[in-house]
């Protein structure tokens, strides 16, 4: 349910309610220290004893929960290989194409071209599916362009 409300279908954080959610929980932890702060002016101790466990358990709790499942919630793992989406992965691509557009007339062009190439190579090895081809495709044209640049800069144009 959490993720439902916090999350898109796609995945995407609904940025307004996680700001929401995550300012409530920072306040209500605030609140739970003025709270424990309050604590020595009772004068019962079993009182003393329910008022920190109030504070802390039902102030300070549900933040460290959500940061907790953040943390679990992620996908991502040391020493795994990350994993894109089809939408990731294509923003991915259009990203380096569109730098090869970018740095074609710089001077160190076929340097940076040679990277970009290089990326989109990396792309294309962890990308499956439809996604894979296109990875290729980028990074075969834009090898055939840095070759092409090469050649042409050797003939004199």
């Amino acid at each position: 349910m959490l993720e439902r409300f916090l999350y898109m279908p796609d995945g995407r954080i609904r940025t307004r309610r996680m700001t929401a959610v995550v300012i409530t929980l920072v306040a209500l932890a605030l609140f739970g220290s003025f709270l424990i702060t309050i604590t020595p002016a009772i004068s019962h101790s079993g009182a003393q004893a329910l008022w920190v466990l109030f504070a802390v358990f039902l102030l300070k709790l549900p933040l460290v929960g959500l940061l907790f499942w953040l943390i679990v919630r992620n996908k991502e793992w040391p020493m795994r290989r990350p994993r894109w989406s089809d939408r990731e992965t294509g923003e991915i691509l259009d990203y380096i194409s569109a730098e090869a557009d970018r740095v074609a007339e710089f001077p160190d062009a076929d340097r940076r071209l040679a990277y970009l190439v290089g990326e989109a190579w990396h792309v294309a090895d962890r990308a499956e599916g439809e996604r894979k081809a296109d990875a290729v495709t980028v990074a075969l044209t834009l090898d055939a362009r840095r070759q092409r640049r090469g050649t042409h800069r050797r003939s004199g144009r």
